[in-house]
Parts: C-alpha cells; structure tokens; sequence
C-alpha cells in the first residue's frame, strides 16, 4: 500500500549512464521526487568531479547535480563489469544515458536488447542532435547549441557592437534535462496505462533548447506569407538605476504603468502620448525606463521596491546571490536549505521547485563520493 505523503517516484529504480549536466541534473530531479538513482561511472570518475571549487573531494557544482543519488564504478568495457551493469539494468525502471548515439548498443546495454528481457524499461537518451541526421557524430555542449540556435546572434543584436552575446550558465544542458525528465514521466504514465509496455524518450540539446527559447525570438518569421508583418527588435530589458543599486520590472497593463510613474515621483507620464497604450509603451520602452530612472535614482531600492509593491507594480531589485539568499521571501519558502554533513559540513541546495499538496519531498543526502556504494549495490546485483 502507497503512503500518500510518499514522494510521487518512491518505488523507481533509474540507472543512470551520463556524465556532466545534462542527463544527472534529469536524474537529480527524479532522485529528488522520490526514485533510487544509481550513478554508474567509469573507472575514472564522472569529469565533473575533476572541478572546482570543491570542499576535500566533492566538487560543488558535482553537489548540485547528483544529490542523493547512489555511485558504483564500472568498466562497461570489461565483460565482468558489463555483466553487473546489465542486471542492474533489467531490474530498472528507467535509464538515463547521454552517451553519442549508438555507444550503448555497441556496449550491448541498447534498448532493444535490455527490453527484451525487461519489458517496461523506459531508456531515456540524451544527445547533441539526435540519434540521425547530418550531425548525428557531432560532439556537442551547451556552449555549441547556443551558438547554432541564433539565441547567442540574437542577444548580441542588442549590445553596441553587435557581438554574440552567450547566457553564461549551463542554460542548455538544463533545459534538455528538464525536457527529459518531463518525456520520462509521459512515458511512465504512458506504461500504467498500456499494459506495463516500456519505451524510448530521446531528446537532444539542440530541440530542446530551440524550443524553450526561440518562441519569442522567431515572431519575425512565425508567418511565412509575403507581406506578413515585422517589427523591430526591442529590448525589454532595462535595470534601472537607484541611489544603491538597480530594480528591473516590466509594465502590461495601464494601471501597472500608472503606479510605475507614482512609485518613481513622474506622475506626469501619465497624459504621455509616447505611453498611451500597451503597444505604445512597448514600442517607446527604451524611453520609458529611461523617464523612470530620472525618477528612481533619487530614491533607495529599498523606497522603490515598497511603493512599486503597494501601486501593484511588477518590480524586484537586482540581487546578488547572497542578497538572494537573504530575501524574505526565499528564506520564507525555504527556497534554499542546508544539510549537515559529517565528513563535508554544512552543503546549500536549492529546494526541488514543484510544491505538492500531499506528496512528500525529503532532500536529506549529498551527492555521492565515486564509487561510494560499490559494495551494497554489488551484493544486490549478486
């Protein structure tokens, strides 16, 4: 009988075969909804643990994308090691893979072998560019897609000299993990439903990102018909500056603009043509922050933030991370949280970010150290 304040995925075993972002921080996010995650890595440990900063031999940002999981050490080249990695394998529900296309099936751990024997498998794959096409043999990382997807063109457009602007985060490897994560839970459901029948869910780097990030990019080329309007580009992003600092909001409506103009002490933009309407503000905006800021650089972020939240105005102030980490609301939703460590001390994480009504969510452990459970995972595969 499930417990219903057990975490939605208690019960699931994912093996998962992937190293740097993309396919652990998919695995993390089962890990963190309740599944046993077993982090098989090769005999020379996940590259990721070769970064830094690290606290003795744990790597941070290893920490912040394989927390709670299981490690093991195999050689998958080895006939021995192949051999334990497949019986884990068929007592699996789920594996994650981020290997080139065809790695797996010449190391005879495919999905059509393992199925065969293990029906309900779910094999999820992550690749660059998929499993065919033109660039099937590419390396790719996040950095490569980012420039293909013309995301990195587009944000330079706004820069003086018009230079590929890059987001300097894994944003990337992320996206595709989350997309991954989504398609395995389609396919688990889609299993309860069929009868217990498993399948593949492939995503690559390249759709995935393109599909989070071209919808507001790619309007000028949306219609395809002659004639179709177009429009300039237009920056929608404007921090302003304050007497401490910089806020950044955005304005919709027209009673959002007008308790922007009140919180910056401009009450006479009010009656400004340049800002009669939505599609007037939005097509001035690069004018209208900039008649706020003569306004907000008079006053602390602090006043701006306050009388923006009681003229229900959209507005933040631009944190740094510890201010982040200090807001009252973060602290209050517990949006981060430590775990008290024996061998490595105090470890911040940040909370799994899906809130459920009954379900529990218990982040509790560390990331592994490599091979940490060597032996118990062994014994089991025995």
């Amino acid at each position: 009988m499930i417990d219903p304040k057990d975490a939605p995925c208690k019960g699931l075993r994912v093996i998962e075969f992937a190293t740097m972002v993309s396919g652990p921080f998919a695995g993390q996010m089962l890990c963190d909804l309740g599944a046993e995650v077993i982090k098989i890595e090769p005999a020379t440990g996940d590259p990721m643990r070769a970064m830094h900063p690290k606290q003795d031999d744990l790597p941070a940002f290893f920490q912040q994308v394989n927390r709670n999981k299981k490690s093991i050490a195999l050689d998958l080249k080895a006939e021995a090691d192949k051999a334990t990695a497949v019986k884990l394998c068929l007592g699996a529900d789920v594996i994650i893979e981020n290997f080139r296309p065809g790695v797996m099936d010449r190391l005879g751990l495919g999905y059509d072998v393992l199925s065969a024997q293990n029906p309900g498998l779910i094999f999820a794959s992550i690749t660059g560019f998929g499993s065919d096409g033109p660039y099937v043999d590419r390396p790719a990382y996040d950095h490569v897609i980012q420039g293909m997807c013309g995301v990195m063109d587009d944000f330079g457009q706004y820069s003086e000299n018009k230079e590929p602007v890059p987001v300097r985060n894994f944003l990337v490897d992320k996206i595709a993990s989350t997309t991954l994560t989504q398609g395995v839970l389609a396919a688990l459901l889609a299993r309860e439903r069929n009868g217990g029948r498993g399948q593949t869910v492939s995503v690559s780097l390249l759709e995935a990102y393109a599909a989070l990030m071209l919808p507001a990019i790619m309007i000028n080329h949306t219609f395809q018909s002659e004639g179709a309007e177009r429009i300039r580009k237009i920056n929608m992003y404007h921090p302003i500056k304050t007497t401490d600092g910089f806020v950044i909001g955005h304005i919709q409506t027209d009673s959002q603009f007008e308790g922007m103009c009140k919180t910056a002490g401009r009450e006479e933009l009010v009656g400004d043509v340049r800002f009669k309407d939505a599609w007037s503000r939005m097509s001035n905006y690069e004018a209208l922050w900039a008649e706020m800021e003569v306004g907000t650089s008079q006053q602390s972020t602090k006043s701006v933030v306050d009388k923006a939240a009681r003229f229900g105005v959209p507005l933040a102030p631009v944190n740094s991370i510890a201010e982040f980490f200090d807001d009252p609301q973060v602290k209050f939703k517990q949006t981060w949280f430590d775990i008290e460590d024996p061998e490595y001390g105090t470890i911040r994480n940040l909370c799994y970010p899906v809130r459920f009504g009954t379900s529990e969510i218990k982040i509790e452990k560390r990331a592994p150290k490599f091979g940490e459970h060597q032996a118990d995972i062994l014994k089991q595969a025995d």
